[in-house]
């Protein structure tokens, strides 16, 4: 009897003891977390895209975001956000330690830094980037795809979803796969400076926009940086949630 009680009793500290923690995961395998991650999520999106367009009878992407509204456009992201966020969250069982490795810290510094810069993108370094482009090719519209895309908002609902697409969703997703896992990864790897190249341009070429390919470029190079000097995704995320903020209430209230 009272051995059984013993046996209990340490059964009992044995399963209150910590466990080991997985050793921290090797840059090469992140780097094939982040691509199947990607790849998954982009799939993904354009199987639902292809599958909506087929069910409702539309020719082109054009009439399906006019006529689908932003409430479907944002359920058919989702697929893609899974790949982005789903796949460091999935590494994390396998040894992704996201304080260290993909700098999921944030100080109080974070905040201000990552706004001032956000806006300083927006407001200052984009419009004198853009500049000399325009002077040669003034039929341009650089703000095109962004304007369609507030132009559906034509409801409190839509607005939201905007929102929660634009300025949460979006920035959240970016920032820990590609300054988080994919920078990290690159920069374990292949050093800083490989890292900051290679992941800035895959933020900017992923987005499939030609024309706003140069400010993708530069607020990746910005963001990259922030995540460099600091160690931490989080100003980088305070500047892409300021940056696409200043551009929703640009379009919707301003224009």
């Amino acid at each position: 009897m009272w051995l059984g009680a013993v046996t209990g009793a340490l059964r009992t500290v044995e399963s209150n003891l910590p466990t080991a923690m997985p050793a921290a995961m090797p840059a090469g395998v992140r780097l094939k977390w982040a691509l199947v991650g990607w790849s998954a999520g982009f799939l993904a999106s354009v199987a639902g895209a292809i599958m909506v367009m087929a069910a409702a009878g539309f020719d082109n992407s054009d009439d399906m975001a006019a006529d689908l509204g932003l409430g479907w456009l944002l359920l058919l992201q989702i697929p893609l956000w899974f790949g982005l966020i789903g796949t460091p969250l999935l590494a994390r069982r396998r040894g992704l330690n996201w304080s260290e490795q993909l700098g999921w810290r944030i100080k109080p510094v974070d905040v201000p830094l990552g706004i001032a810069v956000g806006l300083g993108l927006q407001l200052v370094v984009l419009p004198v980037l853009y500049w000399p482009i325009l002077q040669v090719f003034d039929d341009l519209d650089v703000e095109a795809p962004a304007r369609e895309l507030v132009d559906l908002a034509d409801s409190p609902w839509g607005f939201a979803a905007l929102v929660a697409m634009t300025v949460v969703m979006a920035p959240l997703t970016e920032e820990i796969f590609f300054r988080g896992l994919l920078q990290g990864a690159l920069r374990d790897r292949l050093g800083a400076t490989v890292a900051l190249v290679i992941s800035s341009l895959a933020f900017a070429v992923v987005h499939f926009q030609a024309l706003q390919f140069p400010a993708l470029l530069v607020i990746a190079i910005a963001h990259a940086v922030l995540v460099q000097r600091t160690g931490r995704i989080a100003a980088a995320l305070c500047s892409h949630v300021a940056f696409n903020a200043v551009t929703v209430v640009a379009l919707a209230f301003l224009s």
